[in-house]
């Protein structure tokens, strides 16, 4: 019997050419520029770590969580979303995933809310991600339910399921991440039938570069990476044949 294929993708960093979240602009409210890493923002997070007890990716979200909560303050989906032209795709990823024979994902630790109201949501089959809490009004008034690394196994299975397959069975699965927060992830999938591929930036010239390329070289010293390569998707590079299953 033939096992349809499935892609889940982690998003910032894997998709797009920065690992730095695009949907924190908003927080120009508070004096802060969201559109990229930033010395004054850094020192804001690692202030706020100092005074609060939780893991990177927990502190992370309630630093700005508790910008809206602290002053009373709520953003509209429309100020959510002037994020999304401050993205940029890696190449080819467009058109590959609009033309995708297989069933695609994102799990990410990113705002589910922005991302599946970014316009390349609509190729995807479903997208999985940390919530955001709202208000009578609809309006945006916290962050929610944090996807945290272990969570991602839990939408993994919720994946398998919906595919009618048992939470385990990863045949045919790929699941494509670029750092640490993916490593759970990529362990499930290799360790049950899948292949897992940790992507790179061409010019690795983000902060975060020589960090994820560790990451990496301790996933690969356990054998849990099958791909690892640059993440450009055009037609016949080496992710794209990946993807397609071609000379696997």
């Amino acid at each position: 019997m033939k096992i349809e294929p499935i892609n889940i993708f982690d998003f910032d960093g894997t998709l797009t050419t920065e690992t730095w979240p695009k949907f924190w602009v908003w927080i120009k409210k508070f004096g802060y520029i969201g559109t990229e890493r930033n010395d004054n923002l850094e020192k804001a997070l690692a202030e706020y770590r100092n005074e609060h007890v939780g893991n990177y990716l927990e502190t992370f979200f309630c630093f700005f969580n508790d910008l809206l909560v602290n002053n009373n303050q709520t953003i509209t989906y429309e100020e959510l979303m002037e994020g999304e032209k401050y993205i940029k795709y890696n190449l080819g990823v467009n058109d590959f995933i609009e033309k995708s024979f297989a069933k695609n994902y994102i799990i990410s630790s990113g705002l589910k809310e922005f991302l599946e109201n970014l316009k390349i949501s609509k190729y995807f089959d479903d997208i999985y991600g940390t919530l955001v809490k709202h208000n009578e009004q609809r309006m945006i008034s916290g962050i929610g339910e944090v996807m945290t690394d272990d969570k991602k196994i839990l939408a993994i299975c919720d994946i398998l399921r919906k595919n009618n397959r048992q939470e385990n069975d990863c045949r045919n699965v790929y699941f494509i991440g670029d750092g640490s927060t993916d490593l759970p992830a990529m362990k499930f999938v290799h360790n049950n039938g899948g292949k897992a591929i940790f992507v790179y930036q061409p010019n690795q010239d983000d902060e975060f570069s020589n960090y994820n390329n560790k990451i990496y070289e301790t996933l690969n010293a356990d054998g849990i990476i099958d791909f690892y390569c640059t993440a450009d998707y055009r037609s016949g590079s080496i992710l794209s044949n990946i993807l397609q299953r071609e000379k696997n």
